[in-house]
This record gives structure tokens, sequence and C-alpha cells, in this order.
């Protein structure tokens, strides 16, 4: 039996999912929507919900989802019953990286429709970085559109608090979850996403704030192009975001660690910081 917890704020995309659960789920269920339209942030939120779940499994669930599996709830709870098993997703990473950024990278595991029909754009299958006939792959960091994990595990790991905004949380609770327990995707679960997530300032702070949290993953053997890949692209969106040339540089360098990104790629992060250091100076 489960608990789905959604923090809602688009009633046309909770009322289609609503039904889409109740014809594709399969086993006994209930729905805990907190409505939420900028009233909280969403750990706040599903922290709310979980206290409401009277399921020793939770998921949640973001609301511009629609299910394509049927009899979706016995698999996921044949996955949650694995031997240490933390939190199930359809998409994350089984990397994370020195240089703080989002999970997506080289080594990202997806299984997910994602289609935007406000934008028409066509919906477009990704499977991605699956072994060959493999159904789960062990991953660190999730993705936060499907997050579902044991009662025990949530009660032992609940949403941080300190993060008050509507990003980050996902990062933040699978890591935390992932030291003590094994994470996966699975491509036994179909859904299909019908947003794209937006980057943002808070964003980019969220992700230097879960960073600062965890800290480096045990076990995490670094690659010097991911980290250099990630390091660019935070370069790029510190200056995006227009965040202070005093915030820049005290970022960059804090993570600019030539034994980590090999020193050819900080020499070559150096030069691409020259506007910045000219500005400072």
């Amino acid at each position: 039996m489960l608990s789905i917890i959604i923090s809602s704020y688009q009633p046309h995309y909770y009322i289609a999912l609503e039904k889409n659960i109740a014809d594709t789920i399969g086993i006994p269920y209930e729905i805990i929507k907190i409505d939420n339209n900028g009233i909280m942030g969403i750990c706040e939120a599903y922290n709310r919900g979980a206290e409401k779940a009277q399921y020793d499994f939770l998921l949640f669930l973001h609301e511009d989802v629609l299910f394509e599996t049927q009899n979706w709830g016995k698999e996921l709870i044949e996955l949650l019953n694995l031997e240490n098993c933390g939190v199930i997703g359809v998409a994350g990473t089984d990397y994370y990286g020195y240089v703080p950024y989002q999970w997506a990278n080289r080594r990202s595991k997806i299984h997910i429709i994602q289609s935007n029909k406000q934008k028409n754009k066509k919906e477009k299958i990704l499977r991605k970085n699956f072994k060959k006939n493999s159904t789960i792959e062990k991953v660190k960091a999730l993705d936060g559109v499907f997050l579902a994990c044991h009662k025990n595990t949530y009660l032992e790991f609940p949403f941080d608090s300190n993060l008050n905004g509507y990003h980050g949380y996902d990062l933040l609770f699978s890591l935390k979850i992932s030291k003590n327990r094994q994470n996966y995707i699975s491509d036994k679960i179909t859904i299909i996403h019908y947003s794209e997530g937006t980057l943002s300032k808070e964003w980019l702070q969220s992700i230097l704030l879960n960073r600062k949290i965890i800290g480096k993953h045990p076990n995490q053997k670094f690659e010097k192009e991911i980290e250099k890949e990630n390091f660019e692209k935070l370069i790029m969106y510190l200056d995006k975001f227009k965040f202070t040339n005093f915030e820049k540089i005290t970022v960059i360098f804090k993570y600019l660690n030539p034994f980590v990104l090999g020193f050819l790629n900080s020499t070559k992060i150096l030069n691409k910081l020259r506007y910045i250091l000219k500005k400072i100076t």
C-alpha cells in the first residue's frame, strides 16, 4: 500500500493525475495533496504530507506527470523491497562531483517520456545509460519528479527545512540517503513528464548550499573531464545569474582544485576567468 504525496498548485495537472493514478496503480493507495501556491517551500510541503501518511511506502510526486505503466504500484513495492533500498526514481546519476552542479552529467541514467504540450514539443522517450538487458541501475542522486522510499527511510532522512524554495531538495534528500542505502532508477515504471525545469539564481544558490551540506560523497572517484564540464557550467551560470564579482571569485577559488580537475584543466578554467579577474583588479 502506497501513500502518494503531491505539492499542488496547478489544478488541471492534479485532476488529470488523480484520475490517471486511479486507472493505473493496481494497489491500495492514498493521495495526500498539499495545496501550495507559493505558501511554503517544497521541503515543508513534503514533510507535512509525510506526517499524514498512513502507509509504509511513500511516493513524493510532481503533479505534471501521467503514468503509462499499468499496475505500476506493484512494480514499485517490489523495487522498494530490495535489500538496503534507499530511494527509487526515474532519473538520476551515479556520479556526484567535487564541483557543485546539478545531478545531470554524462553519466546520468534516465527513463522517462519528456513532453511539453504548452510549447507543442513532441514526446520523446529517454532511456539513457542503462546496461544491456538491465531494468534497474544504481545511482546516488535523483531528480525530484518521482522519489519513492520506505517510510522508515524518510523518518531517518526527512526533507531538509534549511531549503526554503523549490530547488535542490531532491539532490539533498537522495544524496543523504545514498550514504547509508542504495538508490536506484528503474525502467519498470514509465511516466510522461509535461514540463521542463527552469534554472535561476535561486536554483544555483541551492546547488551551492547542497554542496556545503553534503560535502564530498564517500567512495566517489572523481573524473577530471566531468569536473571540468561542471566547472565550465558553474562559471557560466554564476555570470548568467549575475552573482557579484566577489561571489564569483569566492565560489570559483573554493572549488578550483588542480588535484581533482587536473593542472591542464585548471589552467584552461583560469583562462576563462580572465575577464572576471580584470573586473576585480
